[in-house]
């Protein structure tokens, strides 16, 4: 239960204003005296949170002799904060980029650990907002909720393989040399350009490290590389394309 008002206190709520609506959920209808004599608080901090979550849409009120309080329903609930999140975003990434003077200076960074890697990409995907490219073995559910989100915002996706990948959403265009299903194993190659403006590269092969970046050179040489294996993609599903091999020791090297 403490889990569960910490979750509910991050998007605005009191703890008051969190166990009177958890008290309606479990026990239905009630008056404001009721709750608060189930809760054991004072009966102003009651109507003052009761107050709160009628103005904020979180319970309806039953007119009669006595007012009466109902929850609405928690699918409801979580619908509108999604949608009032996305909506702030949306404003704050507008208004916090018009305050901008000036491009920040070309950066390359390394990182190392995976975790870290993970959560850059997460940011990376949260921050697009016209086109991500992406060329990848790892499997998308690691982004599910980061690429949902780009797809709902309006961005295009693109995501290569050599091997099928599931897309985790719907919206997101999967291109792939062969149809044999990726496999699980610790996943080898990330690369990621967020509308041809920051790009990451990492492997996950002795130990998880990369490069960040938002120099111009290398953001336009990932985005070719990844067009060209998404256009290679689709002329190799031409059965009369026959792709030509040249003994290099790159064509032998494991990425």
């Amino acid at each position: 239960m403490a889990e569960l008002i910490n979750k509910l206190m991050s998007f605005g709520l009191t703890r008051t204003d969190a166990l009177v609506y958890i008290n309606l959920l479990q026990h239905g209808q009630a008056s404001g005296y009721k709750i608060g004599k189930d809760l054991s608080l004072a009966r102003s901090s009651v109507y003052s949170s009761i107050d709160t979550l009628y103005q904020q849409g979180y319970i309806f009120m039953i007119e009669g002799a006595t007012k009466e309080y109902e929850a609405k329903s928690p699918e409801l609930i979580l619908s509108q904060i999604k949608k009032k999140t996305l909506e702030d975003i949306a404003v704050l990434k507008k208004e916090l980029s018009e305050l901008t003077v000036e491009k920040a200076a070309p950066f390359i960074y390394n990182l190392t650990g995976y975790d870290n890697l993970l959560l850059k990409a997460k940011e990376l995907i949260n921050g697009s907002v016209d086109e991500l490219y992406i060329n990848t073995d790892f499997n998308l559910e690691l982004f599910s909720e980061e690429l949902g989100n780009a797809v709902e915002r309006g961005v295009r996706v693109l995501c290569f393989s050599f091997n099928k990948l599931d897309a985790p959403v719907e919206g997101i265009e999967i291109y792939c040399r062969n149809e044999v299903p990726e496999q699980e194993y610790p996943s080898r190659r990330f690369m990621l350009v967020s509308d041809i403006q920051e790009a990451l590269i990492f492997s996950n092969l002795d130990r998880a490290k990369g490069i960040y970046t938002n120099e111009k050179l290398f953001t336009r040489i990932i985005s070719e590389h990844i067009h060209s294996d998404v256009y290679l993609s689709e002329l190799m599903h031409d059965k009369e394309f026959r792709p030509a091999h040249k003994p290099t020791a790159h064509e032998n090297e494991p990425f």
